[in-house]
């Protein structure tokens, strides 16, 4: 994939004024999460990677016939256009009693983050915190927002689902409108039977300004019980420093970011769980901290439970 000049310009510019990074990554005192953590995060991938694919015939859907995801039933799906693409859908597993709610991300995504499409929009909506977010990600959500809330109403209002798991997953683009969709369902609906949702992203951009970052690491209006919000960076993975702020707090990530490293022999992912930061990217120790040089699109299509070829569809 071709990088614009413009970004390669501001990569070299942040190389410099940011100097070699790996050697204060190595001396970070980094924590390392539990291999039962990796499981979690490759299930909620394998939920991801599915959107790249027909998922709409699961049993035909190569990446849907994980062990842990196949017996899923699809409750809503979309494919939208306008206002802006979209698509995903709403699954729902009996045996772990959990609700996926899943968005594909988009295979120009260096397109969507162009330089064109920094400007943001408050949302949410009723809100007067001076939350803003990406006016691109915001249309994209936008399209899929009926689809999404229309079945997390029904389902909600079905005593059958009492105390079942809610996950908003997505990767890359698919993160931002999971994020979206994430903040819209915890503002919108009162204190429903599904139990406090969690959100878990993969490679995805930065979504908003530092209160909207803020409302997502924050705890729940309704409930006032803190939120439970993943992000998962792999290795340089250029797209989670992008869009990049003209100004402090134009474009911040929240905290819990998840660093996935490969392992030595490149078969192994370790993962480190960094540490809250006031940097727009997050923790300085983990991808935070390594050179603008270093970033790859090649990091950003290997996720936990994920490895991304030409999407199906």
């Amino acid at each position: 994939m071709k990088i614009p000049l413009n970004l390669v310009n501001f990569y070299t510019t942040a190389s410099t004024l940011l100097g070699n990074q790996d050697s204060y990554v190595a001396e970070h005192q980094l924590q390392p999460l539990p291999q039962v953590e990796l499981s979690s995060l490759e299930h909620w991938g394998h939920y991801a990677a599915a959107t790249y694919q027909r998922f709409e015939d699961w049993s035909a859907c190569t990446a849907c016939q994980f062990t842990d995801i196949r017996s899923s039933v699809l409750n809503a799906t979309w494919s939208t256009a306008l206002p802006a693409f979209s698509r995903g859908y709403v699954a729902i597993q009996e045996e772990r009693r959990e609700i996926t709610v899943a968005f594909r991300g988009t295979t120009h995504i260096m397109d969507a983050l162009s330089d064109v499409q920094l400007l943001q929009s408050p949302w949410p909506a009723d809100r007067r915190s001076g939350s803003r977010v990406h006016t691109g990600f915001l249309l994209a959500y936008l399209s899929a927002r009926p689809h999404v809330l229309g079945a997390l109403e029904r389902i909600s209002a079905d005593p059958m689902y009492a105390e079942y798991s809610l996950c908003f997953v997505g990767h890359s683009l698919g993160g931002a409108q999971a994020t979206l969709a994430y903040i819209d369902y915890m503002s919108r609906f009162e204190k429903a039977q599904l139990i406090l949702p969690r959100l878990v992203t993969f490679g995805a951009p930065r979504v908003g300004n530092a209160q909207f970052a803020a409302l997502v690491g924050g705890s729940s209006p309704k409930s006032g019980e803190s939120l439970d919000a993943l992000r998962v960076v792999h290795e340089m993975d250029i797209v989670p420093h992008l869009p990049r702020s003209l100004y402090p707090g134009h474009y911040v990530h929240s905290d819990r970011e998840v660093w996935a490293r490969d392992g030595d022999s490149g078969n192994s992912t370790e993962l480190i769980l960094c540490q809250p930061s006031s940097s727009p990217d997050g923790d300085p120790g983990c991808s935070s901290g390594t050179s603008p040089l270093q970033w790859s699109i090649r990091d950003h299509m290997v996720y936990p439970g994920m490895q991304l070829g030409i999407p199906e569809y």
